[in-house]
């Protein structure tokens, strides 16, 4: 997530002057509001920075410039789109009116993305994105538009949803009453062409002008492509290339989906990048006591006997087919971290063939042994519906358990579930205190989301 001090460098960068030609000028008051700045200009609209002249408020007032080619009824219909659906993931609409006779409306005051975001912020943004996409999608709407110009961000750095004069209801047999501009074909070079912007729009938004939940999660990885400026990690790559997918049905069922992957990625990465450590910790210990200490003599031979099992520890790390044999071995003989360790590699195909109904078998047996590790990837299983028909409210339960138990990324999972009402009620004041918990075994995650806590923000969460 954007850091506070991140973003206002990026602000003070970028503070246009009033151009010649817009139509309100700094100091004019349009009913409450007091012009302070010109934001920009659009195709259909113009923006300004305003302050409540009773209530002090900073605000965006729009003003429409453009009412041709039905321009005017989507400028209405995200008007009330944002008076109807007090949506987190969409502006606080602040009020409206007309300005003889041109219908206007003030939003919350928001901040556009950075003309360069750091490599490392891009994957934990696109998440905290994609969550914000797919609460649209579960109020019932597709944004159909989605792309970098149309994120901007809060002070905390939260990422915002913009321009929704294109979304639509995706509700099988519903008649939208938000959208009235009606037809989804425009027409261009005497040709009809869906709608979208061509970079980021999905091939069957262009040239079908039809749309669905996965058309938003095609544009989802167009973005995260071109944050990354068309070079994302390795590691990476797999789900760009499953949300950009040509056929919906082969890409990310929800945007949820498309963030859970991103997010396992991630963490895979740094599990590899700490065993990765800590066995060159232990051959630089090793070598550094074999050069002082003198070796021993070796032992006597021992008589022959057949070799016991090894267990988990003595195997080595051997992401292949023997690997995954064996271990499944280990956990058929009732072994919790081999059965932990099975459910793995069936969940990633590491070494066989990715089953995750499997998967979640395995994870199963392990936590109700009593596997922390299996405690918490069953709840992420139940939580994004992975292997079984999501369940927020048991994974909840089960991330709640291993947390208890002192497991740092289960304790950011509990405190993820408390701050967006997955499973459980929210409750912000228990969900800083998890992310604390976290953050003091040094979790990187739960320090990332501590430092982008609203401050002073009442309706977000307590101060820190």
């Amino acid at each position: 997530m954007i850091d506070a001090l991140t973003l206002e460098g990026w602000l003070s960068r970028r503070r246009p002057d009033d151009p010649p030609d817009c139509r309100l000028q700094r100091g004019e008051v349009v009913d409450d509001w007091r012009v302070e700045a010109f934001l920009g200009k659009g195709l259909s609209a113009e923006v300004y920075r305003v302050v409540g002249v009773s209530s002090g408020r900073e605000g965006a007032l729009k003003l429409l410039t453009d009412s041709s080619r039905g321009l005017g009824e989507r400028f209405r219909a995200e008007a009330d789109m944002l008076r109807r659906l007090p949506l987190r993931p969409l502006p606080r609409y602040l009020g409206g009116g007309e300005l003889d006779g041109t219908p206007y409306y003030v939003m919350e005051h928001l901040h556009p993305l950075p003309a360069e975001m750091p490599r490392a912020e891009v994957s934990a943004f696109m998440v905290a994105v994609a969550r914000s996409v797919h609460d649209l999608h579960d109020a019932g709407y597709i944004h159909r538009d989605l792309k970098p110009g149309n994120i901007m961000l809060r002070r905390n750095g939260e990422p915002v949803l913009i321009d929704l004069g294109l979304a639509k209801r995706h509700d099988a047999g519903v008649i939208d009453p938000v959208v009235r501009h009606g037809r989804s074909i425009s027409i261009i070079d005497g040709r009809p062409v869906g709608v979208g912007t061509l970079d980021f729009a999905a091939p069957e938004q262009l040239l079908k002008a039809e749309a669905s939940v996965q058309s938003d999660v095609f544009s989802l990885g167009k973005i995260m492509l071109s944050l990354y400026g068309g070079r994302p990690p390795r590691n990476l790559r797999p789900i760009i290339r499953r949300a950009t997918r040509e056929q919906p049905d082969d890409r990310y069922g929800s945007a949820r989906e498309f963030a859970a992957a991103i997010r396992h990625r991630y963490r895979a990465r740094w599990a590899l990048a700490v065993l990765l450590l800590a066995a060159a910790a232990a051959a630089a210990f090793a070598w550094w006591r074999q050069s002082r200490v003198p070796a021993p003599l070796p032992p006597p031979p021992a008589p022959p006997r057949a070799p016991a099992a090894p267990s988990v520890d003595q195997l080595p790390d051997e992401p292949d087919g023997d690997y995954f044999r064996r271990m499944r071995e280990l956990a058929e003989r009732g072994e919790a971290a081999a059965m932990f360790k099975t459910g793995l590699l069936l969940f990633h195909g590491t070494g066989c063939v990715v089953d995750r109904p499997s998967a979640f078998r395995w994870y199963l047996r392990a936590a109700e042994l009593g596997n922390i590790a299996a405690m918490n990837d069953l709840a992420y299983c139940l939580i994004n519906g992975f292997g079984i028909p999501a369940n927020p409210k048991e994974g909840f339960a089960w991330a709640l358990r291993a947390a208890e138990k002192g497991h740092s990324p289960s304790q950011v999972m509990v405190g993820e579930c408390y701050m967006s009402g997955t499973g459980v009620n929210i409750d912000l004041q228990k969900a800083l205190a998890w992310l604390r918990r976290a953050a003091m075994q040094g979790n990187n995650r739960a320090r990332l989301l501590l430092r982008s806590w609203p401050v002073g923000d009442s309706s977000t969460g307590p101060s820190r």
